[in-house]
């Protein structure tokens, strides 16, 4: 007889949360014993329903899902975490294995998938879709997360790309057909919005976050 796992879902869209909450439910070893739809709710709702099991979205109101995943590393050892999310995102994959995040699912993924994974992570192993592998690089869903994140535009962010790889003003106003006058403005910004004084930290920023 199969150990009885129970699961808290933590997504912010309510379609996404009850349909997963009715895939899991016919799965006579698993109990979806919580759903919670803003980051800052996760940490209290862990501490008062005990799931073996958290599947956690990255992209959520409030505190996102990388900042809920370290708190909780840290606090709830035992617990299993697994982020669910759209993002096919090598900062994000390269993140989640540094912190010890116990898995990654694609949120392309059938229920099958779903729950290897929660029996993978509940035998101590970890699992990370294997579909990350196909695309492992940066995934233009990103965009809106460091949009929220960091207060960037679509426009900013494409440039912070461009500046990653070592482009030059002139030969990104080229590129993207903006005046240089412009571009410098954009970074200017750029540079306000992230705390930035010196080219090679924008540069930096740009490796760090997967965008160059």
């Amino acid at each position: 007889m199969k150990t009885l796992t129970k699961i808290l879902i933590a997504d912010d869209h309510q379609l996404f949360n009850d349909g997963m909450k009715m895939m899991l439910s016919p799965e006579d070893n698993l109990q979806v014993v919580g759903q919670v739809f803003s980051g800052k709710d996760v940490p209290d709702a862990v501490n008062r329903l005990m799931p073996d099991v958290l599947l956690l979205d990255i992209n959520m109101p409030h505190t996102n899902g990388l900042d809920v995943a370290a708190h909780l590393l840290k606090q709830v050892p035992g617990l299993k975490i697994i982020v669910l999310t759209m993002y096919n995102d090598r900062k994000f994959v390269d993140d989640c294995k540094k912190m010890g995040v116990h898995g990654y699912i694609l949120k392309n993924s059938g229920v099958d998938e779903v729950i290897n994974a929660i029996e993978t992570v509940r035998a101590d192993k970890k699992y990370y879709d294997p579909k990350l592998t196909q695309t492992h690089k940066v995934n233009l869903h990103a965009d809106d997360f460091f949009m929220k994140q960091f207060q960037l535009t679509k426009r900013e962010i494409e440039i912070i790309g461009l500046v990653g790889q070592s482009l030059t003003s002139e030969e990104i106003a080229e590129k993207l057909f903006l005046s240089v006058a412009t571009v410098k403005t954009h970074r200017n910004n750029i540079n306000l919005k992230l705390g930035i004084n010196k080219p090679a930290d924008l540069v930096k920023f740009a490796i760090e976050h997967g965008l160059a």
